[in-house]
């Protein structure tokens, strides 16, 4: 017997079937008798034909009676369940169950509602329900059932990455289903619902005569459907491949005042260096992502598992985030680890962040002095070296080092934390592409200018019309009139940039006290493009620039247009805001090299061997337990020698810890944090989502509301057989129609 998807449809379209029955009867009260005796021989003709005529009548009007009722029909999707269904095309149903498991699944109710029951759990439930009713339901049905993770990341497999692999679903299936489904959790990853359906098309489409329906069980969230592509062409696709798609909604609205989720967003090192007994700023960002404010924040902190005093956050806006800034300092060199976590909320995956820190004994910086026969205590390197680490009593974790600049071709610059070029008078071609190299892969370059910089030869090698090193054309060296004004401004101007930012505000004594005779002057007939991102960290009471910056590749270049010796100007001369600039400065170039390692969860970790020093054994820690996993590295396609732990599946700290051939350890510690972003719980709602998905065919349920309705799911789709006939009764009603008023020849006698 048959069966409606839609029986509403069904029933509001039925009385339509009476509109061709109702039109002819109309038409028979139009018409008026008029007796006229030339259309005597037309009667008798009608008396002679009327019994065809009559016929043609009735077969017309009972062809557009059924061509509305097909149309109706078409629309309330009817299906066949038993022997007319197996001749269209077999009664089979086969069922793709896909469940997200991203971390915002494991979203509990605000106040502990539903026992508790996470998003997750609403959709475990679902999938056990629909598999009992399938079990009970007549026909034959198969299964399968994967999660979002698993199906992203297991294509290549020959389940495909599903849990359940089409099995035709018996009352045994249902225990086995309901013990997988019993074992899921949510993962810590952050997968969308377009990496799933990929696979997925392929899945459905693979093998099968059955009819297909693919039940998708998410929290359905805004920044997934939003601004995303790739979901509403793969449902498209399945739909028009008259795949029947069911969305399933798992997640709650919350009350309107009642507290939403709060993320740890961001954990980082916000400059310093990190070497042993020096402190280091951290900074910690807590994000509130529901539409209330929340007041009283307490952050938790822990070094290397030890806790440590904690953090208060006194409100965080709706929408908004709060950063608060603390200190770190370590005895010891080697991999650290420091860790933020909030209060459970409502999602408690997003709750703590990692990060870890490659701490050292002392960093070295590269000092390039111009001075051929070396400046002494007068010259730039002495005073750059100075500021960089003034001794015992103030350690910086730095070690200056000073070379002359053919050590830029011969030393391995990587070995660096930056490098500082002090009025150097000329570079030849392989110092230049050593120090450019080293600056496109992330390193910090700094330049002084001075008497021996000469703006021809640096406009030539390093500038090259703005395709090189140097971050402005220089015209050459200029003086700085004095300011002879009745109320005298300081020759230095700070502008809007962190290196200088604790100089800005109100009037600084230090600052007023800085003199600058000398400088070089920038080439104002060369004009860079904005996208060149130059910016300004001092500039002159004229306007001009001294100090500029200007990304190279992944790195940064600051070139300072004038001396570093009090020889053009009197600033390092016993000014101890010389000092702070110039280890600021330090920071700033060398926190792109500094930046610690932070994956995401779903990321491998890698760690890069040296070949011939290191032997290829690598053991991995993972956490939660510390569990040892061995891993032997391999040469990659570039020659580079790694060993690979394949994927990170779950947030924390992971070791790594190897043995070189002369019979030292290393080790590396590695941050594995979830995206942050997974923590946005906002919900598309089904109006968004009817946006969203706009011409696709879906049926949209609340997993609390749902219902299965497996009998209509049962057997073969009659739409397509339905359109056919449809057209076929459509021609013959043209064809009857054409008949009846074509005149029929008049034999010839």
């Amino acid at each position: 017997m048959p069966t409606f998807d839609f029986l509403p449809l069904l029933w509001w379209g039925l009385p339509f079937a009476a509109a061709p029955l109702l039109i002819h009867l109309i038409n028979l009260l139009r018409y008026k008798r008029v007796k006229f005796a030339a259309l005597e021989f037309l009667l008798a003709s009608q008396r002679k034909y009327r019994t065809r005529v009559l016929l043609k009548q009735i077969l017309l009007l009972l062809l557009r009676t059924a061509a509305v009722l097909g149309i109706v029909l078409a629309l309330a999707q009817p299906r066949w369940k038993h022997a007319l269904g197996t001749l269209l095309g077999g009664q089979r149903t086969a069922h793709v169950i896909l469940i997200d498991d991203s971390y915002s699944m494991g979203e509990g109710p605000a106040g502990g509602g539903d026992g508790g029951a996470t998003a997750f759990d609403r959709g475990r439930r679902v999938a056990e329900r629909l598999v009992a009713e399938l079990a009970g339901a007549s026909g034959s049905h198969e299964l399968s059932l994967g999660r979002f993770s698993s199906v992203a990341t297991g294509p290549s497999t020959a389940a495909g990455g599903f849990d359940v692999v089409r099995e035709a679903v018996t009352p045994t299936t249902v225990q086995a289903v309901r013990g997988e489904l019993a074992e899921l959790a949510p993962s810590w990853s952050d997968v969308a619902p377009s990496a799933a359906l990929a696979p997925a098309v392929e899945w459905l489409g693979a093998g099968t005569d059955a009819a297909r329906v693919l039940w998708l069980v998410s929290d359905f969230r805004a920044k997934d459907w939003q601004g995303d592509d790739d979901t509403p062409a793969l449902l498209r696709r399945l739909a028009d491949a008259g795949v029947e798609l069911r969305l399933v909604d798992c997640a709650l609205d919350p009350p309107p005042d009642a507290a939403g989720n709060l993320t740890v967003e961001r954990l980082e090192m916000v400059g310093g260096v990190p070497a042993t007994d020096v402190l280091l700023p951290l900074e910690v960002t807590v994000r509130n992502h529901s539409a209330v404010g929340v007041r009283d924040v307490q952050v938790e902190l822990q070094e290397d598992g030890v806790a440590r005093p904690g953090l208060r956050i006194a409100e965080i806006p709706a929408g908004g985030a709060a950063t608060r800034r603390f200190e770190a300092r370590f005895t010891q060199s080697g991999g650290h680890v420091v860790e933020a976590r909030i209060p459970p909320d409502t999602l408690v995956a997003d709750n703590g962040r990692t990060l870890a820190i490659d701490v050292v004994d002392r960093l070295d910086v590269l000092l390039i002095d111009g001075d051929q026969r070396g400046g002494g205590r007068a010259g730039d390197a002495f005073y750059v070296a100075a500021a960089l680490a003034p001794g015992a009593g103030a350690p910086t974790g730095l070690r200056p080092r000073i070379e002359p600049p053919r050590a830029l071709a011969t030393l391995d610059l990587a070995a660096f934390d930056c490098v500082w070029v002090l009025d150097v008078e000329r570079l030849d071609e392989a110092e230049v592409a050593a120090l450019e190299a080293f600056a496109r892969a992330g390193g910090g370059v700094v330049f002084f200018a001075g008497p021996r910089t000469k703006a021809e030869e640096v406009n030539r090698t390093l500038f090259r019309g703005g395709t090189g090193l140097f971050p402005v054309p220089l015209a050459g060296a200029v003086d700085l009139l004095a300011d002879t004004s009745a109320t005298p401004v300081p020759d230095l101007v700070v502008e809007d940039h962190p290196v200088v930012a604790v100089l800005a505000g109100q009037r600084n004594p230090l600052l007023d006290a800085v003199r600058v005779e000398r400088f070089m002057a920038v080439d104002r007939g060369v004009v860079l493009p904005p996208e060149a991102g130059l910016r300004r960290l001092l500039s002159l009471r004229t306007g001009v620039p001294l100090a500029v910056e200007r990304p190279f590749g992944a790195g940064l270049v600051v070139a300072v247009l004038t001396t570093a010796a009090p020889e053009w100007n009197n600033w390092a001369r016993g000014n101890p805001s010389w000092v702070v600039v110039m280890l600021e400065l330090e920071s700033h170039l060398a926190r792109i090299r500094r930046r610690a390692g932070s994956l995401e969860v779903g990321d491998p970790v890698v760690v890069r061997l040296e070949q011939g020093l290191d032997e290829i054994d690598v053991d991995f820690t993972v956490p939660p337990d510390g569990t040892l996993v061995r891993q032997a590295a391999a040469p990659t396609a570039a020659g580079a020698l790694e060993a690979r732990l394949p994927a990170a599946g779950l947030p924390g700290a992971y070791g790594a810890r190897w043995r070189r051939l002369d019979g030292t350890e290393r080790e590396r510690v590695v941050a594995v944090n979830v995206d942050p972003g997974e923590g946005r719980l906002e919900r598309i709602g089904r109006e968004r989502l009817d946006r969203a998905l706009a011409g696709v065919r879906f049926r949209y349920d609340r997993a609390d509301s749902l219902q299965p309705e497996t009998a209509s799911l049962t057997g073969t789709p009659l739409v397509k057989p339905l359109l056919i006939l449809l057209a076929a009764v459509l021609a013959c009603e043209q064809l009857l129609a054409f008949s009846r008023v074509t005149i029929p020849p008049r034999p010839v006698r």
